[in-house]
């Protein structure tokens, strides 16, 4: 802290003296010319005194002051006549008139040398006030290099107020450093100087500047006055250092970034864009284009992730050139929407697509393009490309494992409704037996009734289309298929699910009803799924009620839409409520109230319902009991759900992806749930 107390100080100790001197001379010469005048009317050496006038019209001169050369000489002439007079030796010496006028000669010589000098440099003062317009600080310093000028623009940038800076040693005040050895004898020489110093304000600190010196002399050849501007270039050169380690650190960045990462002129493409008319809807509604314009990129640079990624051999290998030698069929229409995005005025798009490596190894890629700032256009595209096939296989995997945990679950599921199965079916076959024995009896008559023969064979057909499609029911849930959203009526699905849960609602003395808004679209998900939430969600409101007594045990099921075009389901019940701070913390794997009971059904009836773009809450009602809501997608949203739906598996293709398959009409109107969650209440 002392040293930096030394620095702040050095200035403002330099400046005293140069600020003080003026004063000094005016004071040094108003004593001078009191003992002058003293010693003029005492000793008996009037002429040779008077002469030494000259020395306080120089102090004046000296001071700055070239206003009061002038005065100062007047003054100086009267005191040595009035010392002639005062003086008792003007009697006695026969040569004192001739003496007095001699140190009056020398008086006058004096001061009209002195002034002068002093009009010799008014004009350099003008032009320094002219130079003063042009906001740079202008100094003009005398031959012994003090200040003489000190403009608003030296005050404002070095701090210094122009009462201080004025004669004092210009150089000594502001430490100037130059840049060049031999500059700073540039005043002595003819001629101009231009070239960059250094100096330190009044506080301290340290600032670069443009510096330029004009040397004017007088007709002898004598330096008079040297006429400085300069203009700061602390700021610029800050800013030029930032500039140079952002760059150095972007460098730096670019090339050890374990992403891959390149840039590349789009300009080309954008021009020809223009020149044909190209918009954002043309591009993304067909290829003809890019046929064209996928060549007229161009790599500026790439670093060594991307060689790493493509399997080229260096970074430098890829300047210049583009990258359709690794494309794949599904590259062009991602290339196409960041063309179209960024005609539409946006400044990055990101899209996953595939590339094929040198090696042939097709890999799956989230592609980054970002416009970077320039003065060209698509000039400069920055553009990331992350590895995310291992993702995506890890992806698929997750995916195929939890269809494998819902498949279990809805075999788990047909052992809980077993009885409701063997219902379902063991009806429509006591029908078909009796149908047959009794067309069997008509037709051994001695007279065939042949009518009444067709109504028990309709009868027969009738109960073996109703068994059948209970067993496709069972079929369906026993089946383990990737899902495949379709649109369906969620009313119906609703009811099958009321039906195929009414025994075990009637084996707990509850009973079901459904509240269906009218005039509902169809739903857009997988409807193998979504019957599987609906049915775990009814039989848990079903089993949440075993112990309720002295009011009647109810599951209320409704249907509507929300605002968001998304079909909401509700199931409520009146059993004893969900015993959580959080209701919703039933959805939480492994959570479970029941001794039997796994905890994974209401965990996967969320993931279900997450995967559709829907939501699945829970919470006690006022009264009695709980509701649990989700929703999933109706037909209006299809486009947005497809895009949410994860493919089913991204390791081999999916055929029903490219060419939809038939679908069995039985199939679709008996699929049933993948099972039940027993964890509530």
């Amino acid at each position: 802290m002392p040293a930096k107390d030394d620095e702040t100080a050095r200035p403002a100790s330099m400046a005293v003296p140069g600020a003080r001197r003026g004063i000094g001379f005016l004071a040094g010469a108003v004593a001078g010319a009191a003992v002058l005048f003293l010693a003029d009317v005492w000793l008996p050496l009037p002429g040779p005194i008077a002469a030494l006038y000259l020395c306080v019209v120089f102090l004046v001169a000296l001071s700055g002051r070239h206003a009061l050369v002038v005065p100062a000489g007047v003054a100086c002439g009267a005191l040595a006549i009035l010392a002639f007079l005062l003086s008792p030796a003007t009697d006695t010496s026969p040569d004192a008139v001739a003496q007095l006028v001699l140190g009056l000669l020398v008086i006058a010589g004096a001061t009209g040398f002195a002034f002068h000098l002093g009009r010799q440099q008014e004009p350099m003062l003008e032009q320094a006030r002219i130079l003063e317009l042009a906001h740079d600080t202008v100094i003009v310093c005398d031959a012994e290099d003090r200040i003489a000028y000190w403009s608003e623009g030296a005050e404002k940038l070095y701090g210094w107020p122009r009462q201080q800076a004025l004669g004092a040693a210009c150089d000594q005040l502001l430490r100037t450093e130059y840049s060049s050895t031999g500059a700073s004898d540039a005043r002595a020489e003819a001629g101009m100087w231009a070239g960059e110093i250094t100096r330190h304000r009044q506080d301290g600190s340290r600032i670069v500047l443009a510096s330029r010196r004009l040397v004017r002399r007088n007709r002898l050849g004598r330096r008079i006055a040297t006429i400085e501007t300069s203009s700061d270039l602390t700021a610029e050169r800050n800013a030029d250092e930032k500039r140079r380690i952002s760059e150095e650190r972007y460098e730096a960045i670019f090339n050890a970034s374990p992403v891959s990462i390149w840039e590349s002129d789009w300009s080309r493409v954008l021009a020809h864009f223009q020149a044909h008319g190209v918009t954002p809807h043309s591009l993304r509604a067909t290829r003809d284009q890019l046929s064209i314009v996928r060549n007229l990129g161009s790599t500026r640079i790439a670093n060594k992730a991307t060689v790493e990624l493509f399997g080229t051999g260096n970074p430098t290998s890829m300047e210049g050139k583009t990258f359709v030698s690794f494309y794949m069929p599904s590259t062009e229409p991602a290339l196409a929407e960041i063309f179209a995005s960024f005609l539409e005025g946006s400044q990055m798009r990101e899209v996953e697509t595939q590339f094929r490596t040198t090696a042939g190894n097709i890999i799956d890629v989230l592609w980054r393009a970002t416009l970077l700032p320039g003065e060209t256009p698509w000039a400069r595209v920055l553009i990331t490309a992350v590895d995310v096939t291992d993702r995506n296989k890890a992806r698929a995997e997750l995916e195929k494992a939890s269809t494998d945990l819902a498949h279990a679950a809805r075999i788990s599921t047909l052992g809980q409704l077993s009885a409701s199965i063997a219902h379902e079916v063991s009806q429509p076959l006591a029908a078909i037996k009796t149908y047959a024995d009794s067309a069997k009896r008509w037709l051994s008559g001695p007279r065939p009734d042949m009518g009444e023969v067709a109504l028990c064979l309709d009868g027969v057909i009738s109960n073996t289309t109703r068994a059948a499609e209970t067993l496709a029911r069972v079929r369906s849930m026993a089946r383990n298929e990737a899902p495949v959203p379709e649109s369906f009526d969620l009313a119906g699905l609703i009811a099958e699910s009321v039906r195929l849960i009414q025994r075990e609602a009637n084996a707990h003395g509850a009973y079901i009803r459904e509240l269906i808004e009218p005039g509902l679209p169809m739903a857009f998900a997988n409807r193998v799924q979504i019957q599987q939430v609906t049915v775990n969600l009814m039989l848990n409101a079903v089993q949440a009620m075993d112990k309720v007594e002295g009011r009647a045990r109810e599951v209320v099921v409704s249907c509507r839409t929300d605002q968001a075009q998304m079909m909401a389901v509700d199931v409520r019940d009146n059993g004893s409520g969900i015993a959580l701070d959080n209701p919703n913390g039933i959805f939480q794997p492994f959570h479970t109230t029941k001794a039997s009971g796994l905890g994974m059904g209401l965990a996967i009836c969320r993931s279900i319902v997450e995967a559709h773009g829907g939501s699945i809450r829970a919470e006690n009602n006022i009264g009695h009991g709980a509701t649990v809501s989700f929703t999933v997608p109706s037909h209006v949203r299809a486009a947005d759900i497809t895009q949410r739906l994860p493919p089913a598996d991204l390791t081999a293709p999916d055929p029903r992806r490219s060419t939809p398959e038939a679908v069995n009409l039985a199939d679709l109107q008996s699929a049933d749930p993948f099972g039940s969650r027993q964890v509530r209440h």
